[in-house]
């Protein structure tokens, strides 16, 4: 007896090996995970070189905003300088009207001096004074001849000095006007080089700004395709995992699977052993319970209200095909209630559909599958396609 039961749990751990090894090999799930992870390695690698490629994006607009700013300040200064020159010139020209005035005042006093010493001399020739003769010749005293010599001679010296005077400051004005003028356009000639300065940096800055926009532009670019990255990298380690849970789930079945038919092959060697004859196993029938073809008919509707009537036909086999398992619950309201597996029964939509009045295109394919027996397949299983879990596909959904 001891022999039997050493060699009973040799036979349960032989099959465990096969189921873990058969899980492998019937499912192939390893390359699948194995190519989505390179896949996530390759998506992870182009978003490193996304990262590197926008800090290299941003270094270049932080040195163009940095050439910017010292193209700012000196255009900055450039203007300074300009209002500067304005207010010299501004000022020069004020100097050169001055001037001007002075000219002006300076050369109609020389004419009205010219003019008086022309009426001077005018008069004193008309009423004789100039005629040295006539004045020696008169009945006058040597005194009086020697005066009015000297008041001749001292008007004349008067007059003459007068005019040089008023030349010596006419060449004086017009001097001080020459260097005030020159200075004015040596004034003028510096404003227009640091216009031309101003020009150049106006063009240097608009080309500055013009690149710094680009790299803006760029950046922005690049961090929506380092978003769009992510996202994917998001989408493809949830689809690894979900591949990795699959494979678990598969072998977590086979190993359940070969664990249940070892210990029925143990019972039956056990009845043969003990001279009784092991009953035959009878192909599973379900006689419908209250109320099963509207509880079929509305998860149906739930899971596959808009697939065609062949996806409704397969939610309705997968239900049947667990209640026929061992694993699921033997009845459908057992295999509907199970936790985690019917996501409309979690949330409420079950209930919900549950209290109204069937689908008739639901309601159909339940009295196919539940009263005449339908099946269109062994699944046991079903979901949205997701291009990672592999079997018969039906309009959105896998079925497997």
């Amino acid at each position: 007896m001891k022999k039997q039961k050493f060699f009973a749990l040799i036979f349960t751990f032989l099959m465990l090996a096969f189921a873990i090894i058969n899980a492998h090999a019937d499912n192939d799930l390893s390359d699948d995970i194995a190519a989505g992870e390179a896949q996530l390695n390759e998506m992870q690698s182009l978003y490193d070189e996304m990262q590197n490629k926008i800090d290299e994006l941003e270094v270049n607009k932080e040195n163009l905003s940095s050439y910017l700013a010292s193209l700012n300040q000196s255009h900055d200064a450039a203007q300074m300088l300009i209002s500067t020159y304005n207010g010299q010139i501004e000022s020069k020209q004020a100097d050169i009207d001055l001037i001007n005035q002075k000219l002006v005042e300076a050369e109609s006093q020389k004419s009205d001096q010219y003019e008086a010493m022309k009426l001077r001399i005018q008069y004193m020739y008309e009423s004789g004074d100039m005629d040295i003769v006539n004045v020696i010749m008169s009945d006058n005293s040597l005194g009086d001849i020697l005066n009015q010599a000297e008041y001749i001679s001292k008007i004349l010296e008067y007059d003459r000095s007068k005019m040089e005077d008023y030349e010596n400051l006419l060449l004086t004005i017009t001097v001080m006007k020459n260097q005030a003028e020159t200075e004015m356009q040596n004034l003028n000639t510096l404003k227009s080089e640091q216009e031309s300065v101003i020009s150049d940096l106006s063009a240097l800055m608009a080309d500055a700004s013009s690149n710094i926009k680009r790299h803006q532009e760029q950046i922005s670019a690049a961090e929506q395709e380092a978003l769009e990255y992510e996202e994917k990298i998001k989408k493809q380690k949830d689809s690894v995992e979900e591949l990795k849970q699959e494979e678990s789930r598969r072998i977590a079945e086979s190993i359940s699977e070969s664990i249940r038919e070892s210990e029925e092959a143990s019972r039956r060697q056990a009845l043969i052993d003990a001279g009784q004859k092991p009953e035959e196993t009878t192909a599973f029938h379900y006689v419908p319970q209250t109320d099963d073809l509207t509880k079929l008919a509305a998860i149906i509707y739930c899971e596959a209200g808009g697939e065609p009537y062949e996806g409704q036909l397969a939610v309705g086999t997968v239900v049947m095909n667990r209640v026929a398992s061992p694993k699921y619950g033997n009845t459908i309201e057992e295999v509907l209630m199970q936790p985690y597996q019917f996501t409309p029964v979690g949330s409420g939509r079950y209930a919900i559909a549950l209290a109204k009045e069937p689908d008739p295109s639901c309601l159909k394919a339940a009295t196919e599958v539940l009263i005449n027996g339908v099946r269109t397949g062994k699944w046991l299983y079903f979901r949205t396609v997701n291009n990672i879990v592999k079997g018969d596909v039906i309009g959105n959904q896998v079925f497997y």
